[in-house]
């Protein structure tokens, strides 16, 4: 059944009377810290009536606050490899000569990230990030080789009268790592003899 009962409402002499509201002005941007707000003027008479300048009764300006969009993201994925800065991707095409690719030291790792609305529904990542990803440094170890000492003094003559020899050596300083060079085999190739005959 149709309602029988509408409200309605004519202004009373006495009435403070206004202009339509305006139109809210626009958000700045969709930060959930910024407001936005619409007036309204009083009319005719009511303009010179002291009631009516009651701000406080009769306000003149509403303010809101923008409706804003909040998102959060999560990580998503595994991390990428250890990027180096001016790695062999930023080395320019035909000219092999003029720069060495650096494959080891600082640079920076990669992670997608899942962006979600304030509903958890999945959203475009740059909503969350410009880019997309979120990257952290890392460190890629430079390979070191094996390092041997220099040769030894050569050591005494192996017999007090007649003929003997004398050895010289050289020994382990550093072992190999991160893909170094290995060592050679410390044994007899890594001495030399001097036979002393009289």
């Amino acid at each position: 059944m149709p309602a029988l009962v509408q409200e309605c409402l004519i202004p009373c002499k006495d009435d403070c009377t206004f202009t339509p509201w305006s139109k809210f002005t626009a958000c700045s941007s969709s930060d959930c810290d910024t407001t936005r707000s619409r007036r309204r003027s009083l009319t005719g008479r009511s303009r010179k009536r002291d009631k009516c300048q009651n701000t406080e009764v009769y306000p003149q300006v509403e303010t809101e606050p923008c409706p804003c969009e909040t998102f959060t993201s999560q990580p998503h994925g595994n991390w990428s490899d250890c990027i180096i800065r001016g790695g062999p991707s930023q080395l320019q095409l035909g000219m092999p000569g003029q720069a060495v690719a650096r494959e080891c030291g600082q640079g920076m790792r990669l992670r997608a990230i899942a962006c979600y609305d304030r509903t958890g529904t999945l959203v475009e990542p740059s909503r969350c990030s410009s880019s997309g990803y979120i990257e952290e440094p890392c460190t890629v170890p430079c390979p070191f080789d094996c390092k041997l000492s220099d040769w030894s003094s050569w050591s005494p003559c192996s017999s007090s009268c007649g003929p003997g020899v004398r050895v010289r050596s050289k020994w382990l300083k550093e072992k190999p790592y991160n893909g170094g060079r290995p060592c050679p085999k410390l044994d007899l190739k890594n001495q030399e003899q001097e036979n002393k005959k009289d």
